[in-house]
């Protein structure tokens, strides 16, 4: 037991019974850890750790500021990651599954909120001062955030997604004077692909195994292996790497039950559904546009849980706004690719910046919205046109 811990046992333990969740134990013990050092070491501010502990014990917003030092960056160094501090301790006591500041807001009580942070010293980490923004502002509410798959288990939400901010907004004509999402009927039928999509596997930087193609609506990607030879599954345990390393061996060995992938043609979105005991992560342009995020977020499905990766709603509103440029349509080809990490996460958040730094992780490329480009394509002159592909 390191020293800390056998400093401030005790304490750590008794707050720790209040934690929700049971995903990164490790890293919540040394969230409060952190804290418990901060408030026993604090000769100013507002809020003690007994105070925590009675807004822990008996929740409400009408408790007091609790505040730590703000740091120069503003955020706290916990284990591997930095994060905002009212952030981590929402994470650890009320919600698990967040993933940004844009998801919360400050009660209009609390005297040290994260909004006004730079005009003081300190930030304040009472959990009940913070109300969690089911949506981004202005969007419809039949998208809420990622949610625990209700029972039965194959019984899926509408739709799902992420919340967070965004640096590129949606053009405002994708939304209805009210904020809605227009509604949009798909375009005339053509010859479809195939296959709706198809699958690379990677370890690192290096493709493993064939290109799947996906023709059932319905896919799993786990990590056993398939006697049966099922079109239903894609096995990654039975794909050979001879560079394969001992982070990846460790990783695979992680995947488990995998994801699942929907197509919903009737709804008009596809559905990436964690199955795994593990997290998943997500990169997807059309979901962060969606969400009103940066394109480039990275989204985490916690387990057991899931996200709408792509809306086609807001795809063919994006197509036909992008008529006759050629720009706008080979850079509407890239929200077409969906990048997804098993166990490991990548970008700001991560100590990896790029998904080729992941252990393992798979490139969904989504066959119908690029045919449908590819339909535009022939519409506009061809100089200097390419082929639609994931780094382009």
């Amino acid at each position: 037991m390191n020293g800390l811990l056998h400093m401030h046992g005790p304490a750590v333990k008794k707050l720790l019974g209040w934690k929700i969740g049971e995903d990164e134990e490790k890293w919540c013990e040394k969230a409060v850890e952190a804290l418990v050092k901060k408030l026993k070491k604090k000769n100013n501010g507002c809020g003690t750790l007994e105070d925590l502990e009675c807004v822990l014990a008996n929740p409400s917003a009408n408790s007091r500021c609790i505040t730590i030092p703000k740091s120069l960056d503003g955020r706290l160094q916990v284990s591997h990651k930095k994060g905002l501090p009212h952030v981590i301790y929402c994470r650890v006591w009320r919600w698990p599954d967040i993933n940004s500041q844009h998801e919360l807001r400050s009660i209009e009580t609390c005297s040290y909120p994260y909004e006004s942070s730079s005009k003081t010293m300190y930030i304040c980490i009472n959990p009940y001062h913070y109300q969690r923004l089911t949506r981004p502002q202005g969007l419809s509410s039949s998208m809420p955030s990622p949610q625990p798959i209700p029972s039965p288990p194959n019984t899926l939400w509408q739709s799902g997604s992420s919340t967070a901010s965004c640096a590129s907004s949606p053009s405002p004509s994708v939304f209805s004077e009210d904020g809605e999402l227009q509604t949009h009927q798909r375009p005339p039928p053509f010859r479809h692909p195939k296959s709706w999509a198809q699958i690379t596997y990677f370890e690192l930087n290096s493709r493993v195994g064939e290109v799947f193609k996906l023709v059932n609506q319905s896919i799993t990607v786990d990590g056993y292996t398939d006697p049966s030879n099922s079109d239903t599954r894609i096995c990654l345990g039975q794909l050979t790497n001879v560079n394969r390393n001992g982070t990846i061996e460790n990783t695979r060995m992680h995947i488990g039950k995998g994801i699942q992938l929907d197509n919903k043609e009737a709804q008009m979105h596809i559905m990436i559904i964690n199955n795994s005991d593990m997290p998943v992560f997500v990169q997807s342009k059309n979901t962060n546009l969606m969400m009103n995020m940066p394109l480039g977020k990275v989204n985490r499905i916690p387990p057991h849980s899931q996200l709408c990766a792509f809306e086609f709603n807001l795809f063919f509103q994006m197509l036909e706004q992008s008529c006759n440029d050629r720009d706008g349509l080979n850079e509407l080809s890239k929200h077409c690719f969906i990048r997804i990490s098993f166990v490991k996460g990548w970008g700001e958040d991560y100590p990896r910046q790029d998904v080729t730094s992941t252990p393992c992780w798979l490139e969904l490329r989504l066959n119908v919205p690029l045919a449908y480009i590819d339909q535009k394509m022939k519409q506009t002159p061809r100089t200097n046109l390419k082929e639609p592909n994931s780094m382009t």
